[in-house]
């Protein structure tokens, strides 16, 4: 089983631009990149959880989403970084689904899809009501980078 750090995507890893999606707006905040490296150097597997409601309103497609996000780990890679999978929730917050943050789906997918011991994990966001929420219930680590 391996420990994990699930961390956020906008707002936390990049600057949040709203419904990110142009990758000419894409800007990684460094200490993210400072945060991960030190979390990989220690035996951590990296795993991207994001809600990506743009997608369900309509803001943009899918496509979008995935030559943005694609852009966003190819600079990830270049600074020595190495995300192991994301997990994204595309539906709006009214859909009621298990997958958008701060319920759990998206960390269950992954403790099943690559054998996360989920005790020994730690998650990392910008926001309380979100990733502090997921720690909560989970009972594991958790920490809120102010932006």
């Amino acid at each position: 089983m391996k420990k994990a750090l699930f961390i956020d995507r906008d707002g936390t890893i990049n600057k949040d631009c709203p419904y990110c999606h142009d990758i000419s707006q894409l800007e990684i905040y460094p200490d993210a990149l400072e945060i991960m490296k030190q979390y990989q150097d220690n035996g951590y597997v990296l795993v991207i959880i994001t809600n990506q409601s743009g997608i369900g309103r309509g803001y943009f497609t899918i496509e979008q989403f995935y030559q943005f996000h694609r852009e966003l780990l190819k600079r990830i890679e270049e600074a020595g970084i190495k995300i192991e999978k994301t997990f994204f929730c595309p539906h709006r917050p009214e859909e009621n689904c298990n997958c958008r943050k701060p319920k759990l789906g998206m960390i269950f997918e992954a403790e099943k899809e690559i054998h996360i011991d989920i005790k020994e994990s730690v998650i990392i966001g910008d926001r309380d009501d979100m990733e502090g929420e997921m720690g909560r219930r989970l009972g594991i680590e958790y920490r809120i980078l102010k932006r």
